[in-house]
């Protein structure tokens, strides 16, 4: 026969399985009509704590145990206690093939500026190629073919 609070400590067990499980750390993906999936990512934190004990017995701990044996009809009071804290992480953006990740919070501006950087520098090569091509009023590839004023003609 098994003991009171190994059926308490099963009992919990098998209740925190079904609460938790992979989809609570990475969630569904969500797709968006513009073909970007977002893919949340979260933080668990679980505390668990499991207690009990007979009451009624008399003596020390030593004849205790000898009591239980013989007097089993001692009440028996035990619980448990889960506690759980679900704190959303990031979501990862993904488009194209492009994986971004966005922070569900920020701890300070300077996270967010590094965070933007990869993105500006793309962004200004952009503007600085369009910003010459512009200038020099061809395509590229026309240009590689033009006289340059330092040649003879």
């Amino acid at each position: 026969m098994a003991h009171p609070i190994e059926n308490i400590m099963k009992t919990t067990m098998e209740q925190l399985k079904e609460m938790v499980d992979v989809n609570t750390i990475i969630g569904d993906p969500i797709m968006t009509g513009s073909d970007t999936v977002i893919v949340p990512v979260s933080r668990l934190c679980l505390g668990f704590l499991s207690g009990g004990g007979e009451y009624g017995l008399k003596g020390s701990a030593v004849q205790g145990a000898e009591a239980v044996a013989r007097e089993s009809s001692h009440p028996f009071a035990g619980t448990s206690v889960a506690g759980m804290n679900l704190t959303p992480m990031a979501f990862l953006a993904i488009n194209a093939g492009v994986v971004h990740v966005l922070p569900a919070n920020y701890s300070c501006t300077l996270d967010r500026i590094i965070q933007m950087v990869p993105e500006s520098l793309r962004e200004l090569d952009r503007i600085i190629k369009e910003a010459c091509s512009y200038k020099r009023g061809s395509k590229p590839e026309e240009q590689a073919n033009a006289p340059t004023a330092n040649s003879a003609e």
